[in-house]
């Protein structure tokens, strides 16, 4: 099962803060058990952002944290994450272990 979310977010690196238009997708790997999320981000870092690049994306008061892998030629860049995602996931709970 795959999930999708299409929509606004909020990037913090460092910081840098700003609101940006994401695609992001993800699923349970079956080989880890754990949830692999990536997508892209539609605006562009700013000038001088070495990669890969941790930062905080957040949709709502869903908050993960990522990693941002490359740009894209389309002037974006690419994210993603491990673990819970920063979007609602419907019809799943969420259960989050510290450790």
């Amino acid at each position: 099962m795959s999930d999708l979310y299409d929509g606004p977010a909020t990037l913090r690196s460092g910081t840098d803060v700003r609101e940006v238009r994401v695609r992001l997708y993800g699923h349970v790997d079956p080989i880890d058990g754990r949830y692999h999320w990536q997508g892209t981000v539609f605006e562009a870092l700013p000038d001088g952002t070495k990669l890969p690049q941790p930062v905080t994306l957040s949709v709502g008061d869903n908050l993960a944290q990522a990693r941002i892998t490359e740009r894209t030629p389309q002037g974006g860049c690419s994210v993603a994450g491990v673990g819970a995602p920063p979007f609602a996931l419907h019809g799943v709970e969420r259960d989050v272990t510290v450790r």
